[in-house]
């Protein structure tokens, strides 16, 4: 499974996420401006956690799910209370964890639900549904939806090139392993679905905290927070408004 979705994960695919990123920041920027507008202040009390949150949350919406998602003005949205819940782990599911990674042949025989059965029943519509949108319609969106799509076709395929400038960011490092037989493998909807709430699950708590950290010792700098600000005035610069992977 590794050396099949690898190809996913390299340079030259998560560039083709990036203009989706950067329409969630804008997004969330607008929120946060009409918010200080409404307030009649210049300064706005913001809970950074909760920011963050519904930022990942909506990031990985549109490049995990292809879904368009405002967590910042629609705050009780499914996919955000539905992706609250999946996420939060409670002792007995990590319990069940800890069973399933120990004794893997344990949980298929008992059929333990690491995940509500809610939860569970939201994202398979929404990847099954999805999926046959796009089949039905010829739908191309170069998000994590359509790589799974195609490696289920077996027509995921490893770069044959790979720029230079562009080794340093990708999320896996390619190899030989795997190259020649990743279509091999037959893979079925719930292969699909488990792979796309794993991406929800792997991403959602891991980019909000990091981001939340970032923030929080950039508030007592300013010294820092001036020179942030001044390389991204000049990267602004330099692209004319459009960032790219490598800025």
């Amino acid at each position: 499974m590794r050396s099949t979705l690898s190809p996913a994960f390299t340079s030259s695919k998560m560039k083709l996420m990036v203009p989706f990123m950067m329409d969630v920041g804008d997004q969330m920027m607008l929120n946060l401006k009409n918010s200080i507008k409404e307030s009649g202040s210049e300064y706005l009390e913001v809970d950074v956690k909760d920011l963050t949150t519904r930022f990942a949350c909506d990031v990985i919406a549109t490049c995990a799910f292809g879904l368009k998602v405002d967590s910042h003005s629609e705050r009780n949205n499914q996919f955000y209370t539905q992706g609250l819940i999946a996420s939060t782990f409670k002792f007995k599911q990590l319990l069940l964890f800890f069973v399933a990674s120990a004794f893997p042949w344990l949980v298929a025989r008992l059929n333990f639900k690491l995940f509500a059965e809610e939860s569970q029943n939201f994202f398979r519509d929404i990847v099954i549904s999805t999926m046959s949108e796009r089949e039905k319609h010829n739908i191309h969106r170069p998000d994590m939806i359509h790589l799974l799509m195609e490696a289920k076709k077996g027509k995921l395929t490893h770069d044959e090139k790979v720029q230079e400038t562009d080794v340093g960011f990708a999320t896996v490092e390619e190899s030989t392993f795997g190259k020649k037989d990743v279509s091999d493998r037959t893979w079925s909807d719930d292969d699909l679905i488990a792979q796309a709430v794993l991406f929800f699950i792997a991403g959602f708590e891991t980019v909000s905290s990091t981001m939340t950290l970032l923030l929080f010792e950039l508030a007592p700098n300013p010294e820092v927070q001036e020179k942030l600000a001044a390389e991204i005035r000049e990267m602004e610069a330099k692209t004319k408004g459009k960032l790219d992977l490598n800025s």
